[in-house]
């Protein structure tokens, strides 16, 4: 009965199901009984502990953002920051930056405005060494329409180098904080 309370029930069923089978034990079962349902208690949290979470709706974008930018090596880096780069950032001791073509065209237009358009994409990998051998990381920006206005409306995303997520993402004060200062919260082109 026990496993079909994992496979269909909540947390909370299992916990009412526990607590009726100790209620129903004598003092003789009780004492072998603690012992098995220690043993069942314990395999339910590692059951638990290793089941998948919810995504929230900002990693739910985060995943879409990674499928959106497969094959950014291939996009253009900015022109005043081609290749790797030293960098003295919370990225990583070196990095290297690519635009999609949104964020490209903006920055060839000396007529734009402060504002990047929505749909832009800034993409900077970290790597330990200079000859980029050692990533350590992918940080994407993201222009999303009404996403954020208090900030412009950038989306962060933190990825590990085999694309799984990193750490928070979305609306991310420590990320906006840092890159206050830059045009439209870039810091490569002040």
């Amino acid at each position: 009965m026990l496993e079909s309370y994992l496979f269909y029930g909540d947390i909370f069923d299992i916990v009412i199901f526990i607590v009726v089978k100790y209620m129903s034990l004598t003092n003789n079962q009780l004492t072998t009984g603690v012992q098995n349902y220690e043993k069942r208690i314990l395999s339910i949290v590692l059951l638990l502990s290793c089941s998948e979470k919810e995504m929230t709706l900002d990693e739910e974008m985060a995943v879409d953002i990674w499928d959106e930018i497969n094959g950014y090596e291939s996009w253009t880096p900015p022109e005043n920051f081609t290749g790797i780069q030293e960098s003295n950032s919370v990225h990583g001791n070196y990095v290297q930056i690519w635009l999609n073509e949104i964020s490209s065209e903006f920055f060839r237009d000396t007529t734009t405005g402060e504002i990047m358009p929505s749909g832009s994409i800034i993409i900077k990998e970290a790597y330990t060494d200079e000859q980029g051998e050692n990533k350590t990381g992918i940080t994407v920006m993201k222009k999303i329409i009404d996403y954020d206005t208090v900030n412009n409306d950038w989306f962060w995303v933190s990825y590990k180098p085999d694309g799984s997520l990193a750490g928070k993402n979305g609306a991310e004060k420590f990320c906006y904080n840092c890159h206050q200062p830059g045009r439209d919260y870039v810091l490569f082109n002040r």
